[in-house]
């Protein structure tokens, strides 16, 4: 081969510098990236896939969405790579791959923007809560009512407050209908029961006319309120705790330290049950997303999903509704206080005659593994 020649020869891997001949290790590195790309590029794709293909007919590749966020940084970590090597054929086709991963990136990490603080007209504010307390136990198994009732206290109440695994008969629990009576006139509670003492509880300042519910298999259970604000309008509340994931602590702890990779059978028990009880809580929000599109109201859908952005309950729950974080977020959004804070599982979305002015997830709450999200939201004249 001429000089000529080789200096215009292409190989998989790119261009090579005239008169030079790759070394051993220096192909070698490339084959291994290469497989590495691929292979976390397929599980992107399947990440994209999940939230727009029912668990029934994808249920083992459920938990690839989990790590959406890992891989989208992994790949373009290894694209990165490919452009320092000057490999640029295949640097396009995975920058090309990103994409879509670009679309979702507000769903797990929003900037802070700088603007000046919105006041709604005629003070048409409404603040609510959503909190999974773990029937207020502790990282350490103790229950802590009091607690938690003076975390309360010590901040200004939202107008409604949603609560899931809310333990009814639990010592000292009516400490909290005491603080609610003594800040607000009248104290306005509806509930579903989710199995034994637990039940989905809302509490609201403004008058409820109407009550209903969606019982999952298990204790997912979905709970709608009809409330009355200000004598203007009615908004409908979705209170949910959807189907667990059944991922114990030392599950969480596992998979976020990536023990669990030296243990075969425990990834295939993990991966069956989250599979299991994906299909079992899509089931769940097909009917409730049915009771949504005949909502005649202006309505929030909030709680525990037990489902993170990437995945088909997230995608047909937030469908013609708007992401209070995606909105009015900052940071790395998280609720999910095992597995290092991966995980977002907890949402506040609003439907339209509403508009988010802020959003906050208080990381100081240790009350229970879910952090407790709280949203400022515009009622919009009608």
């Amino acid at each position: 081969m001429s000089k000529k020649e080789n200096s215009q020869y292409n190989g998989i891997f790119g261009s090579s510098k005239s008169g030079e001949h790759r070394s051993f290790a220096s192909t070698l590195f490339s084959i291994i990236l290469l497989a590495i790309t691929l292979s976390l590029s397929l599980a992107l794709i399947i990440a994209y896939l999940t939230p727009h293909v029912p668990p029934a007919m994808f249920g083992q590749f459920t938990i690839v969405g989990l790590f959406a966020p890992i891989l989208f940084i992994m790949v373009m970590v290894c694209t990165l790579l490919w452009l320092i090597m000057r490999r640029w054929t295949l640097a396009l086709v995975f920058m090309v791959l990103l994409i879509p991963g670009f679309f979702h990136f507000n769903d797990f990490f929003n900037m802070e923007v700088m603007y000046e603080e919105q006041k709604p007209e005629n003070n048409r504010e409404l603040t609510i809560l959503t909190h999974n307390v773990r029937g207020f136990y502790n990282d350490n198994g103790n229950r802590r009512v009091q607690s938690y009732v003076n975390y309360l206290a010590k901040n200004d109440l939202p107008d409604i407050i949603c609560l899931q695994e809310f333990p009814r008969e639990a010592q000292g629990i009516k400490s909290l209908d005491t603080l609610l009576q003594g800040r607000w006139d009248i104290v306005y509670t509806a509930e579903a029961e989710e199995g034994g003492e637990y039940a989905v509880r809302t509490f609201s300042r403004y008058p409820i006319i109407r009550q209903g519910s969606v019982a999952g298999e298990g204790r997912g259970t979905s709970h709608w309120c009809d409330i009355v604000y200000k004598q203007y309008d009615t908004i409908r509340i979705f209170n949910n705790h959807l189907y667990t994931t059944s991922i114990s602590k030392d599950d969480s702890e596992d998979i976020a330290r990536g023990k669990i990779l030296q243990d075969g059978d425990r990834i295939r028990s993990i991966v069956n049950r989250i599979a299991d009880n994906s299909s079992i809580r899509a089931s769940h929000v097909d009917t409730l997303r049915s009771i949504i599109d005949n909502t005649p109201y202006r309505h929030i859908v909030c709680g525990d999903f037990n489902d993170t952005p990437m995945s088909y309950v997230y995608g047909l729950l937030s469908e013609n509704l708007y992401d209070t974080f995606v909105e009015s977020g900052n940071g790395y959004g998280y609720t999910f206080r095992p597995m290092r804070g991966m995980l977002r599982i907890d949402y506040i979305l609003r439907s339209e005659g509403l508009e988010s002015l802020g959003y906050a997830a208080d990381e100081s709450a240790t009350f229970s593994d879910h952090l407790p999200v709280y949203a400022r939201l515009k009622v919009a004249k009608q």
